[in-house]
């Protein structure tokens, strides 16, 4: 799975900490300023290094997949404030890690009212359509994402993963030439896997895995040291074509600490 992580709380801290420019400079960056933004930086002195110290040892706990006591800590957290997208996002993240969708999507949800052209936490909630197989809902949101992430150069990164969702959505929807369609505007000298992960697609979905193999051991030749598989490799396993190393997927269903409207 390529679920997306929002700037984490340093982003916060360093705006907060900025000196502020004058006259009509300053009053235009103040109404640029989220109100999250804001209400952290109102906080007291206390609170305000408490909820720093917390969020950097939530990023600790999520590195090293410490997932319960990160949530535990979020809680902690979000006793202080609970209105930082990034916080939200973290736990939504964490629920994730316990493919617990539910308690993800709600949290995911909650972030698109703060922050509503958000493309990292719009594109977790069509992964999370992806992951749960609701096919045409994760093509619907994935097409727009297409369309936003071409001109916009924050997530032009991203275009290509897409349109490799959106073809193997396609590809369940029976949609297989548009699936077509997607791989005919690629070639091999794109800078994404999406030429050779898009051809091993097809021809697993033509029931030629040996093929399909060759396709992604090329692929593995050309971007392994770039560090560009791993997310092309996982919308694989995920989709059901290659099998995961671990020889399967762990469900775990726990509400862990957090409250259903964290």
């Amino acid at each position: 799975m390529k679920f997306l992580l929002t700037a984490l709380l340093a982003s916060t801290l360093a705006l907060s900490a900025q000196d502020q420019p004058d006259g009509d400079l300053k009053e235009k960056a103040m109404k640029e300023i989220p109100q999250f933004f804001t209400d952290i930086n109102n906080l007291n002195q206390e609170d305000r290094a408490k909820y720093q110290e917390l969020f950097v040892r939530c990023d600790q706990l999520f590195k090293q997949r410490r997932i319960f006591e990160c949530l535990e800590t979020l809680h902690e957290i979000h006793e202080i404030y609970d209105g930082n997208p990034s916080t939200i996002n973290l736990v939504g993240a964490c629920y994730v890690e316990f493919r617990n969708f539910d308690k993800a999507r709600l949290a995911f949800e909650r972030i698109m009212k703060i922050q509503p052209d958000n493309f990292n936490v719009r594109f977790n909630l069509a992964e999370i359509d992806f992951v749960t197989e609701s096919w045409e809902a994760a093509l619907t949101k994935l097409t727009q994402l297409e369309k936003d992430s071409t001109d916009d150069p924050k997530s032009q990164s991203m275009n290509s993963l897409v349109k490799f969702k959106m073809l193997l959505c396609m590809l369940k929807t029976g949609d297989a030439e548009g699936a077509k369609g997607i791989l005919a505007k690629t070639d091999f000298l794109d800078d994404s896997p999406l030429y050779y992960y898009g051809n091993a697609a097809m021809e697993y979905f033509e029931d030629r895995g040996p093929k399909a193999e060759i396709w992604l051991a090329r692929a593995g030749r050309i971007f392994s040291q770039a560090g560009t598989i791993a997310p092309w490799q996982d919308t694989l396993i995920e989709f059901g074509y290659i099998k995961s190393f671990y020889g399967g997927d762990l469900e775990v269903d726990q509400d862990g600490p957090i409250k259903d409207n964290e």
